[in-house]
């Protein structure tokens, strides 16, 4: 089944000032993957909106199972629009950052700023030599997951190409597993991560203040990956955090929230106030 209609998205909404919405990755939903964060953000003066993308956490599935991340972005939007949020702050990481991007790319206006952590823009690693045999490796794991391969065939593997310390929290019996389990269950509805590719003509008008974060101890394909992207974005900063893998938002957080709300403040203006209301 086919569907392009948009969701409301459950969303963990704390504080009062400009909106600052956050994406999560690929298996922690809204409450596990931004715990540490949305605290410092509310007591820095921000209405933070942290969404459950469809089918995680709370928000519902939707019809389709064709999930394009055009359609996920739509779904914030939407959220945003039913929560009479005008402008936006956007950070979003993993396959969050792919959803962040393209809500930023489809309407720029109404994104203050952008935050995308570790990006997996792997489909611009095509072709590139130095990259070629782990690209076609991740591909041939992703492709095993999508055929509904047994996890334990391809599942640390395939993690262990973007983290391998990762890779090994995420394993069966982890207090992380059921939320893994659950994420199996969904997440190849979704576009592959080495599918999307951003419009390039997009990309060439993008002029929104975007930071750029890698960890320092990441996969060099996701470093590349941030590299290229700070290219095509003159105005990007890219920052890599030192000693800090993929998931650097939750294991480095107190860095990652100074260099989040400093860039926020940065980018912050006037008409962010207009509209704001207290939510408990």
């Amino acid at each position: 089944m086919v569907s392009d209609t948009p969701l409301e998205l459950a969303a963990i909404e704390r504080g009062a000032g400009p909106a600052v919405t956050l994406i999560h990755g690929g298996v922690f939903h809204s409450g596990p993957a931004w715990a540490k964060t949305i605290g410092p953000l509310v007591q820095g003066g921000y209405r933070v909106i942290a969404v459950d993308r469809r089918g995680y956490g709370r928000s519902p599935p939707g019809a389709t199972d064709a999930i394009a991340v055009s359609l996920q972005a739509s779904d914030v939007a939407t959220t945003l629009d039913l929560r009479d949020v005008e402008v936006s702050h956007v950070a979003g990481v993993s396959y969050g950052a792919l959803v962040a991007l393209e809500l930023a790319l489809a309407q720029p206006k109404r994104v203050l700023s952008l935050t995308l952590i570790e990006p997996t823009i792997f489909s611009w690693l095509k072709g590139d030599p130095d990259y070629a045999p782990w690209i076609h490796r991740f591909m041939e794991l992703e492709s095993l997951g999508t055929a509904g391969t047994p996890h334990h065939v391809w599942l640390e593997p395939w993690l262990s190409l973007i983290d391998p310390a990762m890779a090994r929290d995420l394993r069966p019996g982890s207090p992380a597993w059921p939320l893994v389990e659950r994420a199996l269950a969904y997440q190849w509805r979704e576009e592959c991560v080495s599918s999307y590719r951003p419009d390039e003509d997009l990309l060439d008008a993008f002029a929104v203040p975007t930071l750029i974060l890698n960890g320092g101890d990441s996969e060099p394909a996701l470093r590349e990956v941030g590299e290229l992207l700070a290219e095509r974005l003159p105005s990007a900063q890219h920052v890599e955090v030192a000693g800090a893998g993929h998931q650097l938002h939750a294991h480095n957080a107190a860095v990652f929230n100074q260099l989040l709300i400093s860039f926020l403040a940065r980018n912050s203006s006037d008409l962010e106030a207009q509209g704001h209301r207290t939510v408990r």
